[in-house]
């Protein structure tokens, strides 16, 4: 069969419409491919990008409610058994009182007198709460406390008050000192460290 020169032209025709149709067909789809590909995140992400933003929106939001509603009341506050106070700087703070802890040794009555040159007395321990703070101090070592029996008279604080009946004191001597294992007396012209206390300003 002959197929004359219009025939070949028309096929020809047809052929190169089909090869630019796949062309376009082709390219649309490279482009749609690589359109949508730019535009598609992944969903993980975008969710955790969301969620995070939205926490650090609220917690800012909170800071500065927080600050605002309380400006002087936020600040970090010493707590009240806390060792700052308004003792001077070789003093301990604690429960409204001061105490300084000797480093060096006295008889009780000369560390009585030095206690008293500093507007304080040997340390009156009331309550029992001040007891442990200041055994904590102490260690092993005996420390002078404000405690005196005179001539076989009742145990007597510094303060003049008579010493309850929470301390034991086994011992027959006439000054009290105070170490880790609790209260104890001795003879008052022993050397021992001690310990001094007066009311925070």
């Amino acid at each position: 069969m002959k197929m004359d020169s219009e025939d070949c032209s028309i096929t020809e025709n047809s052929s190169l419409h089909l090869e630019s149709d796949q062309k376009d067909v082709a390219a649309s789809y490279r482009f749609a491919a690589s359109h949508e590909g730019s535009l598609q995140v992944p969903v993980p992400c975008a969710v955790m990008y969301v969620v995070f933003t939205t926490i650090l929106v609220i917690a800012l939001i909170a800071l500065s409610v927080g600050r605002y509603n309380c400006p002087s009341q936020c600040e970090f506050s010493a707590p009240a058994e806390s060792h700052v106070s308004s003792c001077s700087d070789d003093w301990i703070g604690y429960q409204r009182k001061c105490y300084y802890i000797s480093t060096t040794t006295y008889n009780w009555t000369l560390a009585q007198n030095f206690c008293s040159k500093l507007g304080a007395t040997l340390a009156v321990i009331d309550p029992a709460k001040d007891m442990s703070f200041l055994q904590r101090y102490a260690g092993g070592a005996g420390h002078w406390i404000g405690l005196r029996n005179e001539a076989g008279q009742t145990w007597k604080w510094s303060n003049g008050k008579d010493l309850s009946n929470r301390f034991n004191i086994t011992e027959s001597e006439s000054c009290a000192y105070l170490n880790s294992t609790g209260i104890g007396s001795t003879g008052c012209d022993k050397s021992l460290h001690w310990i001094c206390s007066k009311p925070s300003k």
